[in-house]
């Protein structure tokens, strides 16, 4: 046997991150991306409190910088610059995946598909679980896991509410029985929702901004 010489196998999973000045509330998703990733390829716009700290606790976990200039596809697309898996799971600050979509891991990352669109409960309380069901609300299915491939990446003329274009995604499947579980409802009171609304109307001035004032739809 040869000895002195290793060769790193290329990792499975990259989980990626984009933030600034999460430090209190970023912990779960790192650790729950320890347990089911590689790799935690995090871009961090330009924190001034304790996150890129709370980050060097995570030996999975690498920090990129880019200052954050409003633009969150320019901001993923720097992330998938950096990310080295086979395949890409994109998570916000606010999100953690369910103990489905666990589960259905393995079998999703050896699949034959490009991509998958997973569905995301938007959560209005934990004790007990409830999420919100409206028109814009559930199962407002997300492509957030996706084989790291160049083609693949999110279109900078929409700097708020980003994706990748439709005609780059190639064969990807809509997931039922895994789920995102997303915590701005609960994280975040009404007079904080409707500033975020407000700065992502000064981006792009779309309707779908509101989706973040639920009380406005029938739900």
């Amino acid at each position: 046997t040869m000895r002195g010489m290793t060769t790193a196998a290329k990792p499975r999973l990259s989980v990626c991150v984009i933030g600034q000045d999460v430090a209190p509330r970023i912990a779960p998703l790192l650790d729950q991306s320890s347990a089911i990733a590689d790799e935690i390829v995090f871009v961090d716009g330009g924190s001034l409190d304790g996150t890129i700290e709370v980050l060097s606790r995570y030996p999975k976990a690498r920090v990129v910088t880019r200052a954050f200039d409003g633009n969150f596809a320019k901001q993923k697309n720097f992330a998938l610059q950096h990310a080295r898996g086979e395949w890409i799971l994109f998570l916000d600050t606010d999100e953690l995946v369910g103990p489905n979509f666990i589960r259905l891991l393995p079998d999703l990352l050896a699949s034959r598909f490009t991509g998958f669109n997973i569905p995301r409960y938007w959560l209005a309380s934990m004790d007990p679980p409830q999420y919100v069901y409206s028109e814009k609300h559930y199962p407002d299915r997300q492509l957030r896991l996706f084989r790291n491939r160049p083609e693949l990446r999110y279109d900078e003329s929409r700097p708020v509410h980003e994706a990748i274009p439709r005609e780059l995604r190639g064969e990807v499947l809509g997931l039922r029985g895994g789920h995102i579980l997303h915590y701005c409802f609960l994280w975040e009171d009404r007079a904080a929702r409707e500033r975020k609304v407000a700065r992502y109307m000064q981006a792009n001035a779309s309707p779908i901004n509101h989706v973040y004032l639920y009380e406005e739809y029938p739900h």
